[in-house]
């Protein structure tokens, strides 16, 4: 990918802004009215480039400070895109609140689970091979993996969850409880 200091500096820069472009004041605005926060402006053209925002620059007044860059005004869809993109990373701002959210709904969805070891303290005591795979597979049913807790988190909160995330989050909060997760029959 093209930096885009690189792409700036091939575009010969506008006498003045044209229809449809946005300064980066006003595209700091409106990012922010549609859920996408932005903090500092000295990162808007890295952050346009990353999400395919077209940039051009107006020449500049005087020779003090840096040439002005302008912004193409992104469509819904295109808005709609960067808040998802967003919400799936760790790093941005939203992502940075959709990881504490995916956190809770991790521990929620933990607590609520039944246990994996009471099923096998029953199912141990059930001499009957068929009432004990009955048994195993109403276990199975209804126990979680961290694979099964990390399909229910990105469902409920339509982000991206993995197992990783899941294991160590529960690693650090309730290690003395991970016998309630089902493991692998060996």
């Amino acid at each position: 990918m093209q930096k885009y200091y690189e792409k700036l500096n091939n575009i010969d820069p506008f006498e003045e802004k044209p229809q449809g472009y946005l300064t980066d004041d006003e595209l700091i605005k409106l990012l922010n009215s549609k859920n996408i926060k932005i903090e500092r402006k000295d990162n808007l053209p890295r952050f346009a480039n990353n999400n395919n925002i077209k940039m051009s620059r107006l020449v500049r007044v005087g020779s003090a400070g840096s040439t002005p860059t302008i912004y193409l005004k992104p469509t819904e869809t295109k808005l709609q895109e960067i808040f998802q993109n967003c919400k799936n990373n760790n790093t941005s701002l939203i992502g940075a609140e959709f990881l504490e959210k995916k956190k809770k709904k991790i521990l929620e969805i933990f607590d609520a689970a039944p246990s994996a070891q009471d099923y096998e303290d029953k199912i141990s005591k059930i001499p009957n091979r068929k009432e004990k795979q009955k048994l195993r597979d109403i276990k199975w049913n209804k126990c979680y993996t961290t694979t099964k807790i990390a399909a229910e988190v990105t469902k409920l909160l339509n982000v991206n969850c993995n197992r990783k995330l899941v294991s160590s989050v529960l690693k650090k909060s309730r290690k003395s409880q991970l016998d309630k997760l089902l493991k692998k029959p060996t």
